[in-house]
């Protein structure tokens, strides 16, 4: 099955946006809207560096995760290198929590369909913890809580349908 997911990649304080198309075994990369136009990479070395290709010249990255926020330790042609990963939901997602940092309500941005629920109800949650994941536009986007607290309500279920503006997790904020 060919599975398409687009990500914001933040390296050194600038921001592109990746496409990751998996079709198997096969990978593919293809970075865009950099200063330096678009890259052709390859995941090399049983997957644990990425081969970048632009024009004649040539790259390996190195990444390693650093938390489950999309902070990365890359290292590009042996210089380290500051970098953030987060899918393309996400992003929107934790843009609009900065805005409103007391918002427990995660909704549906797009049309799209739950695929797995990370957290039940009752349950503590911390922000930045994955607690639902919904595929949209055939990419799967885990979706993150924007508040500390407890998970109140949960009005969708996997295999659900929802369309954008639907609440999909409902976080009570600590102390209340």
């Amino acid at each position: 099955m060919r599975l398409k997911k687009r990500y914001i990649l933040n390296l050194d304080g600038q921001e592109t946006t990746a496409e990751i198309t998996t079709d198997g075994d096969a990978v593919e990369m293809q970075v865009s809207e950099g200063p330096s136009g678009p890259v052709d990479a390859r995941p090399v070395l049983g997957g644990r560096a990425w081969s970048l290709r632009q024009g004649h010249r040539q790259f390996l990255v190195y990444l390693t995760a650093l938390d489950g926020r999309g902070k990365l330790a890359a290292t590009v042609g042996g210089r380290p290198v500051a970098m953030t990963a987060v899918d393309e939901l996400r992003a929107m997602a934790l843009a609009d929590i900065d805005h409103d940092e007391g918002n427990g309500v995660l909704t549906a941005d797009i049309p799209g369909l739950v695929v797995e629920l990370k957290v039940a109800e009752g349950q503590q949650v911390k922000r930045g913890q994955p607690v639902i994941v919904v595929e949209a536009m055939k990419m799967q986007n885990e979706l993150a809580a924007g508040i500390d607290g407890t998970v109140e309500k949960i009005p969708v279920e996997p295999g659900q349908a929802v369309n954008p503006g639907d609440p999909l997790v409902i976080i009570a904020p600590a102390g209340d």
